[in-house]
């Protein structure tokens, strides 16, 4: 059995002499083959630690872009790459092995420079009994580097890192250091990853486009409303002010949809506040999302980029750049224009406004006068919601004729949507493992209809770009290239209609129907 590499990490007591370890083990430092150095290492993880999330992280170090496991301490993969920007996109790494090893945690965020950190290494080479070289043994001081200026962090990390093949014999030294040191002198990278963090007053996994809220079934469902409304609110402050920055475009999508849960809420639960208080706000939102609708084109078809020219032959696709260009020029604008939005006072005021309302309404959760006397708890009326939403997504869906129109596949997938929305806000009630089973029955329908209402929206899109090219100087080759991907767009939206009614029978079964009944009456 193999055993993995990984380096053993331990800080030894103050005034401690590292080396009589290694004398009782039976091992020994070589003489004279000491080196130093200082390195510099910047750390980088996405918005959503996804890196972390996965023990991993990325760290830059001298002209060297390096995955390191955070369990072994030892990288697993490498590129040259000589940015240390603020960030950078995976995209931009021209090694493709390297990119694709990156592109397993996350493809359309990108990095995002976390904290700098500054080492002296003292590197000696660990000997066995018979003088032959086992491990590199690094001697480690730690700065923080901010501003301009390093600060101690870690006076002594000792770090040995086995050369392969001798993973056992530093394992049975680390084993005897646990036993002569305790258990709290042994030390992983990833603890190292969190001090550094730590040091550097930046929070970790801090940040999550789900809503994270524990419902209490028995709670009003104004109070249990008003708390999810405060944790879309929280998304959209999270990603406002990263937004005008142009780092990735999930800062916008996130964003997004959190004003459509948002608007899903307000418009599904009714009597959370009365109807001119609710229509305000509903109104508000949707102006919000309609303010950063053409911002968020551009975001789709500039991703969509390699994917249009690789649609086309070689004649066209270079023609193509026309139209990626003038893009490029109207995303700067109407980024410029979202930004000013958000700036805005009477945009501002709004949120406070609601902000003020959402915890007032947490705290006090005064019911709305109505007719009725039926059961207004969290849990009867999410209930309620998910069920009505469930049956109008089967109504719809069978009533959809053999040859699909457009619209009605839009009508179903929005259905879909507000369904989705009800099942991620209220999860916190019903049993995980049921829940999670309902969802992904939910979203193989969801990926059908998406796909081919945005095939529909990008023909629109590409025609109208035509039409609006016959007020401008002629350019037949750029005509010809949008025509052929038009083409190329329409022959796989018909692909994707033609397979609606196999997917959907698939969502509109038993099984389906079981799980639903199970989770309406847990």
């Amino acid at each position: 059995m193999t055993v993995e590499r990984k380096s053993i990490c331990f800080r030894p007591p103050e005034g401690f002499e590292t080396e009589s370890l290694f004398e009782d083990n039976g091992l020994s430092v070589k003489p004279g083959k000491t080196q130093k150095r200082r390195v510099r290492r910047i750390f980088y993880d996405t918005f959503e630690w996804q890196l972390l999330a996965n023990n991993a992280a990325a760290i830059q170090e001298n002209r060297l872009l390096s995955l390191y496991n955070l369990d072994t301490g030892l990288p697993f993969a490498s590129v040259g790459h000589s940015a240390t920007a603020r960030f950078f996109h995976p995209f931009e790494l021209k090694d493709e092995k390297f990119r694709s090893e990156i592109e397993r945690y996350t493809e359309l965020r990108a990095l995002i420079k976390r904290c700098t950190v500054e080492v002296d290494i003292v590197s000696q080479q660990l000997l066995d009994e018979e003088e032959k070289t086992i491990a590199i043994l690094n001697r480690e001081t730690y700065f923080l580097f901010k501003e301009k200026k390093s600060r101690i962090l870690i006076t002594e990390n000792v770090a040995i890192t086995p050369l392969k093949g001798f993973q056992e014999e530093t394992e049975t030294f680390a084993s005897g250091t646990g036993k002569l040191l305790g258990r709290e002198h042994r030390t992983r990278y990833r603890d190292l990853f969190m001090q550094f963090m730590d040091a550097a007053g930046v929070p970790v996994n801090d940040y999550s486009s789900k809503i994270r809220i524990t419902l209490q079934p028995g709670d009003p469902v104004q109070k249990s409303a008003a708390s999810l409304l405060l944790g879309t609110l929280d998304i959209m402050k999270r990603n406002e002010p990263w937004i005008p920055e142009n780092i990735d475009t999930e800062f916008l999508h996130d964003y997004r949809v959190s004003v459509r849960r948002t608007r899903s809420v307000l418009g599904t639960i009714r009597d959370i506040f009365d109807s001119g208080t609710t229509a305000r706000y509903r109104n508000a939102f949707r102006n919000a999302g309609k303010a950063c609708n053409a911002l968020r084109d551009c975001d789709v078809y500039l991703l969509r980029e390699s994917d249009y020219r690789a649609m086309l032959p070689e004649s066209l696709a270079p023609h193509i750049a026309a139209f990626f260009k003038e893009l490029h020029e109207l995303h700067r604008i109407e980024l410029r224009r979202f930004s000013s939005f958000l700036r805005s006072k009477a945009y501002r005021a709004m949120l406070d406004e609601w902000n003020g309302l959402l915890g007032e309404t947490e705290r006090n959760p005064v019911p709305v006068a109505t007719q009725d006397t039926e059961d207004r708890s969290t849990l009867a009326v999410a209930k309620k919601n998910i069920r009505k939403a469930w049956k109008k997504v089967l109504r719809h869906g069978r009533a959809i004729p053999a040859q699909a129109s457009d619209a009605e596949l839009h009508s179903l997938r929005i259905d879909c949507k507000k369904l989705r929305y009800l099942l991620e806000l209220f999860a916190s009630l019903f049993p995980d493992k049921t829940m999670a089973t309902v969802v992904r029955q939910l979203k193989e329908l969801q990926e059908n209809l998406g796909m081919f209402v945005d095939l529909a929206v990008q023909q629109q899109y590409l025609a109208g770009h035509i039409e609006q090219m016959k007020e401008k100087p002629s350019d037949p080759e750029l005509a010809a290239a949008l025509g052929g991907l038009i083409t190329t767009l329409h022959c796989r939206q018909q692909k994707t209609r033609k397979l609606f009614h196999r997917t959907f029978r698939h969502f509109d079964n038993d099984e389906t129907e079981t799980l639903f009944n199970a989770l309406l009456n847990s």
